[in-house]
């Protein structure tokens, strides 16, 4: 019982000094130009997410954004970010609901129309139209259909599985179904299917198997959708190890490129789209398209005591941006890497540092 004490006095003094307000930002003067916006998470019913920005030119850090700008907390657990128009859309996975921002000033109107609510647990928001994007559920059979101009539900495209991250190819979305315990948490076999929608009919087209868990999605230069899939390692009597495989959009079907050992999450790609990148057993290792294998001569290992979390890649100057969340309960830091796996600085952000957008 002491320890749980200790434990618990601990933690309320890390979150009291995580959240522990900045001073506030002048919205007439200040303006976020080009850099790099990152999500902290924040922990699970504590409300303590946030917004960083980065000006990797200037070499400088502003944490606490969201709250230094509107006097608001950002709310629980921040998921991901679209920016369109100059509107920057933050995704709050479990108070369900996404922020419309102005993607310079940060101001935002945190009462509707500038706030959408009443999802069951949002994750990702993909923009198809200005006035129309879709929003993956974790608790949901599908996907939600919104207008971003208004703020509003427009509709919902029923997939019977839940719904995670999103790519286009043309006219059709693919959407990893990363997990299906919300619908039914019984089930040992419906974790391993890629779902496509088609965004002129708002109907599913296809469902395409491929590993346990899919998760992140990229899409080469020859228009192909790879899938990076965890495996669901943690299941000894279910799982599998994590793979890789690509997607031929004209075929709707997928093939196991690579299987790993360990761990595998996050897969990004550069921009000319023939080399990818992940989070592979804690280091941050290379594929490349070329040779259909792992590159050896590239690998950005972690040190003792850092937690890889999340990584991007500026589309600008290929910089590998790495999130470290340590614990999971203290601010957490981000590493820049060059596209050879250099690092060339670091800095401090907040707690569970995620998803990452370039400006």
């Amino acid at each position: 019982m002491k320890r749980i004490n200790l434990l618990l006095l601990a933690f309320v003094a890390a979150l009291l000094f995580s959240c522990k307000p900045d001073q506030p930002v002048d919205p007439s003067t200040f303006t976020v130009g080009s850099g790099v916006l990152l999500l902290n998470e924040g922990n699970y019913q504590a409300s303590n997410a946030s917004l960083t920005f980065y000006d990797p030119v200037a070499d400088t850090v502003v944490n606490n954004l969201f709250y230094k700008v509107n006097n608001a907390p950002l709310g629980d657990v921040a998921q991901s970010m679209a920016l369109v128009d100059g509107q920057l859309y933050i995704v709050v996975n479990n108070s369900n609901y996404i922020y419309k921002v102005n993607a310079n000033t940060m101001v935002c109107d945190t009462t509707k129309p500038f706030k959408l609510t009443d999802f069951y647990s949002p994750r990702e928001m993909h923009f198809v139209a200005p006035n129309k994007a879709y929003v993956s559920d974790l608790m949901g059979s599908g996907l939600w259909i919104v207008n971003p101009e208004d703020m509003t539900h427009a509709g919902f495209v029923e997939t019977g599985n839940t719904t995670e991250k999103m790519v286009q190819v043309g006219n059709e979305l693919y959407v990893s179904n990363w997990s299906y315990y919300y619908i039914n948490a019984d089930s040992h076999d419906s974790y391993n299917t890629v779902q496509v929608i088609d965004v002129n009919n708002d109907v599913k087209v296809a469902d395409v198997e491929v590993g346990k868990e899919p998760n992140t999605m990229v899409v080469d230069k020859n228009g192909h959708v790879w899938v990076l899939c965890e495996g669901r390692s943690w299941d000894m009597d279910y799982g599998e190890n994590p793979s890789l495989w690509e997607i031929d959009p004209m075929l709707k079907t997928a093939q196991r490129r690579y299987e790993f050992n360990g761990t595998a999450q996050v897969l990004k790609s550069n921009l000319a789209g023939d080399q990818f990148y992940m989070i592979y057993n804690n280091e941050v290792r290379r594929f490349d398209l070329a040779s259909m294998d792992l590159s050896e001569t590239f690998r950005i290992t972690a040190e003792s005591g850092t937690l890889y979390y999340n990584m991007a890649v500026d589309p600008r100057t290929g910089d590998i941006y790495v999130t470290d969340a340590k614990n999971y309960s203290m601010n957490g830091t981000v590493y820049r890497y060059s596209n050879d796996g250099v690092l060339l600085n670091s800095f401090e952000a907040g707690i569970i540092p995620s998803a990452m957008l370039f400006k």
